[in-house]
């Protein structure tokens, strides 16, 4: 990957990640063993980075009726932020079953 390519919202998502995965060390009571949560922690903020760094190609939705339809990038954006946030604080809170 480019350097250039890297842009604020991406760098902002990416020490994002790294902070769940060390507030999911730190504080989870899910278990004792810090390497299995700080995998948990990453792997559960994945989905979001991925949605974010990637929300122009995941713009396209496909074809309905045999036109390319397209899904505004923001709302994308904005649902990779919700799966960054909300879903390590789930997992921090030990609401997961």
């Amino acid at each position: 990957m480019d350097l250039g390519n890297l842009t604020k919202e991406r760098l902002v998502a990416l020490i994002v990640v790294l902070l769940n995965t060390a507030a999911a060390v730190v504080y989870s009571p899910i278990s004792k063993n810090w390497v299995f949560v700080a995998g948990c922690g990453l792997l559960l903020s994945i989905p979001g980075l991925a949605l974010i760094w990637f929300r122009e190609a995941l713009s396209v939705t496909g074809f309905d009726r045999g036109v390319l339809r397209d899904s505004p990038p923001i709302f994308i954006d904005v649902i990779g932020w919700l799966f960054l946030v909300v879903l390590p604080v789930i997992f921090l809170a030990g609401l997961m079953p």
